[in-house]
């Protein structure tokens, strides 16, 4: 298995929606909070299909259809405990005008 340098990110500042962040070099980014428009996926493992919950990483019983995984995921949203989990990434915007999230 390769060995694959993950960047590590710092928060410096959070004013509403807009951050600054350091990465493992010292430089600074700007990045605008934005919610993860689908909060529920499903993941397959062989025959069977999980619902998954990205906030919290629940995972739901196996299931043979996709759809009954997928809405047992959005029954678990009610009660999701969240982790306040925060995913950084590029957006579409940002790779137009040749923005790299790491500088």
């Amino acid at each position: 298995m390769a060995n694959v340098a993950k960047t590590m990110l710092r928060f410096l500042k959070r004013s509403g929606h807009d951050v600054t962040i350091a990465d493992d070099v010292g430089q600074t980014h700007h990045a605008t909070l934005t919610r993860i428009e689908e909060l529920v996926s499903v993941r397959d493992d062989g025959s069977f299909t999980f619902g998954y919950c990205k906030s919290c990483d629940w995972a739901g019983p196996a299931r043979r259809a996709r759809g009954k995984a997928r809405r047992d995921a959005i029954a678990h949203l009610p009660d999701c405990p969240g982790k306040g989990k925060v995913r950084i990434g590029v957006s579409e915007d940002s790779r137009r005008e040749g923005v790299h999230p790491c500088g």
